[in-house]
């Protein structure tokens, strides 16, 4: 692949000041309120009893206690923690078949083959995933589309929705160390609602760059790739690329005048929010008046609150006590700027709103359009570029630049991707490794083909 000169850009480590840390695990929970002995002394139990939770999670009786001070100390805890599925490590968990270099089923496509020669390796990932991983490190709208059931051993299985995470766990299991490249074809599963008319089988064609060290430029590879791919299965134009980044969100966010704690209540709020409207309305939840929401979590019964609720509702609920940290103005410049960007010059409206945003901007869509207009030979132009706050939300584990590709009359993205730093880390591996990945979906490509011919 062609040697691209590095643009200069924002730092990326910024990213770390919006996105806030994940707790996904009991035992993360006890650290971060300062350990066993200090857990032991909130709940009024002995310290042995906390040393089980660490294995077994919390029991009912203690999730809102827990709930609530987590939430006091604005830490980010899984679904899975309070009231979700708990995902306990078991003595005999399921054992994955290892990834192949060769695919066991599915005839490989062309475009595969193409990935090899492109420097990738190939991989066959199992069909059948321990749940957990995807559980916890996916949206809450992935999740709900999980196909799952659990093993006479006890342990809880899923149909894989996606073939990322299967390839994060393949990639950590086979001890390498460096840079690694996989590509794979594959079936996914995902429950659809009756009557939608979405398949809940598709075929996924896809790349993974794990442990690079070139940052922006194995984003924009990952692109190209995904581009070049596209056109040598014959879609040459009437494409649309919608983008969002963590990097865009942090320099906006900074340069308002808020708190760290407010910036993180603010970007939970987008994570949240559908559109701008959206936004603005559960906006208006966090803005109450704080010693009344107080007051009424006093007098909430735990029990009464457990009840047909999970951790993700009791910590949204408690979560409006924060209100008081955010201020009208800044929540309002923030509905503004979600607005400008889904109107359909809203680059040019917000580089007039707010100016600071105006060289951001300028930046990186001259270095996303340096890949995508001559990946497309000319059958794109610069407005053919959006960008979005948050783009695939069912994976909750993008951390950097992500991408959605469209085409002409086909109302889903037939191609994704993004940049997943802080996966595979969460999922086992022995410490940080930077990741990119992306997908096509084959069956909309191949309508999209057909569409345009």
């Amino acid at each position: 692949m062609e040697e691209r000169p590095q643009a200069p850009i924002a730092a990326q480590a910024s990213q770390a000041q919006v996105a806030p840390s994940r707790l996904s695990s009991a035992s993360d929970v006890i650290d971060a309120l300062g350990g066993t002995n200090s857990v032991a002394e909130m709940l009024d139990i002995g310290a042995s009893s906390v040393s089980n939770y660490r294995k077994q999670g919390f029991p009912a009786r203690s999730h809102f206690i827990l709930a609530k001070i987590c939430a006091e100390r604005g830490l980010d805890v899984a679904d899975a923690v309070f009231g979700g599925y708990q995902l306990q490590a078991r003595p005999k968990a399921y054992q994955r078949a290892a990834a192949s270099s060769a695919l066991a089923s599915a005839a490989a496509s062309p475009a595969l083959t193409q990935l090899e020669q492109a420097g990738f390796k190939r991989v066959s990932l199992p069909i059948l995933q321990p749940a957990a991983p995807f559980i916890d490190r996916m949206g809450p709208e992935m999740q709900r589309r999980l196909f799952t059931f659990t093993d006479p051993g006890g342990e809880q299985l899923c149909l894989r929705p996606d073939l990322t995470i299967p390839t994060a766990l393949a990639h950590i299991a086979s001890g390498q160390s460096g840079e690694a490249r996989y590509c794979y074809q594959g079936t996914a599963f995902r429950y659809q609602p009756r009557g939608s008319g979405q398949p809940e089988e598709f075929t996924q064609l896809g790349m993974e760059i794990i442990g690079g060290g070139n940052g922006l430029d194995d984003d924009l590879a990952v692109l190209e790739t995904i581009i070049n791919t596209l056109r040598q299965a014959g879609l040459t134009r009437n494409l649309r690329f919608v983008c969002a980044d963590f990097d865009m969100m942090t320099h906006f966010l900074t340069a308002l005048d808020m708190s760290s704690q407010a910036r993180e209540i603010v970007w939970r709020l987008i994570n949240r929010a559908q559109d701008a409207d959206d936004f603005k309305k559960l906006a208006s939840l966090q803005t109450g008046d704080k010693n009344a929401a107080a007051e009424a979590a006093k007098r909430v019964d735990a029990n009464a609150m457990i009840a047909g609720r999970s951790g993700s509702e009791i910590l949204a609920r408690l979560s409006r006590v924060d209100g008081a940290a955010l201020d009208a103005d800044s929540l309002d410049a923030v509905h503004k700027f979600l607005a400008y960007l889904a109107a359909p010059n809203g680059m040019a409206e917000i580089s007039t709103a707010f100016p600071q945003m105006k060289s951001w901007f300028e930046t990186r869509t001259a270095q996303l359009g340096s890949v995508i207009l001559p990946a497309m030979a000319g059958a794109a132009e610069m407005s053919d570029i959006s960008f979005a706050p948050i783009i695939a939300r069912g994976m909750a584990y993008y951390t950097g630049l992500s991408f959605e590709i469209y085409a002409q009359g086909i109302d889903r993205p037939i191609a994704a991707g993004g940049r997943y730093d802080d996966l595979l880390q969460s999922l086992g591996a022995p410490q940080p490794l930077s990741a990119i990945g992306g997908a096509i979906a084959l069956e909309r490509l191949n309508n999209a083909v057909e569409m345009q011919s």
